[in-house]
C-alpha cells in the first residue's frame, strides 16, 4: 500500500478513535488496531529516511498525548486499556523517529538554534522529567526561536525527525502537569508548566 493511502487510513482511524473516546464511548479496539497497523506500515516506509511528510506531523505529534489525556476521563480497566494503547503507539513512534541525521543542510541550519536552546543547561525536557521544574528563561528562548522559524518549517514538504521529536515533546508538556501534581505535589510548578504549554499550543496549533 502506498504511503499516501496508509497516511489517510492512519489519520482516519486516529480521528475515529479519539472522537469515540471524547464522546465517552470507551476504547474502540477495531479502530485502535486499524490505526496501529497503518502506523506500523508507515514506520516501515520511513525507516530509511531522516524526515517524515509534513501531512503526517500533526497526527504523529498529538496521538499519544491525546490518548493519555482521555485515559484520565475513564477509570479502572478502561483507563488502563487506553494508557496501554498510548504506550504502544509511543513505542512505535520512538522507533520510527529514531534518527539524528539531517541530510538537508538548509533545514539543519534553520533548526540549529532551536536545537541548541533545547539542549543547553542539561536539556530543557530532561530537567522537567527530573523534577527541577520549568526553566522559564529557557522556555522563553525556545518559544522565541520557534516563533522565528515557524513560517519556514510549516511550509516544508517533509520535516526532519529530530524536529518532529522536539515538537512532540513540546506538545506533550501538559503531561508534566500531572507529574508535578501527582508525583511531586507541586501545584505552583504544575501551573507554570501548563501556562507554558498553552503558549506553545497557541503558536503551533492556533
Amino acid at each position: 500500500m502506498d504511503q499516501l493511502t496508509l497516511l489517510e487510513h492512519f489519520i482516519e482511524s486516529e480521528i475515529n478513535l479519539l472522537v469515540k473516546l471524547r464522546m465517552g464511548n470507551g476504547m474502540d479496539e477495531k479502530e485502535y488496531e486499524n490505526m496501529k497497523r497503518s502506523f506500523s506500515l508507515l514506520i516501515e516506509q520511513w525507516s530509511d529516511k531522516d524526515s517524515i511528510p509534513q501531512d503526517a506531523v500533526q497526527s504523529v505529534m498529538e496521538v499519544c498525548g491525546e490518548l493519555y489525556n482521555f485515559s484520565r476521563n475513564y477509570s479502572g480497566e478502561e483507563s488502563e486499556r487506553i494508557r496501554d494503547a498510548a504506550a504502544n503507539i509511543s513505542t512505535l513512534r520512538q522507533k520510527g523517529l529514531a534518527c539524528d541525521q539531517i541530510s538537508d543542510k538548509a533545514k539543519e541550519k534553520v533548526m540549529s538554534s532551536l536545537m541548541e536552546q533545547i539542549e543547553k543547561g542539561g536539556g530543557f525536557f530532561e530537567k522537567l522529567q527530573q523534577g527541577k521544574g520549568l526553566d522559564e528563561e529557557q522556555f522563553e528562548e525556545i518559544l522565541e526561536e520557534l516563533t522565528t522559524i515557524d513560517d519556514k518549517i510549516f511550509f516544508w514538504d517533509t520535516m526532519p525527525k529530530p524536529l518532529v521529536r522536539i515538537l512532540i515533546s513540546l506538545y506533550e508538556m501538559d503531561l508534566f502537569v500531572y507529574k508535578y501534581e501527582d508525583e511531586f505535589q507541586d501545584q505552583v510548578e504544575a501551573d507554570k508548566i501548563y501556562d507554558a504549554y498553552e503558549r506553545f499550543f497557541d503558536l503551533i496549533v492556533g
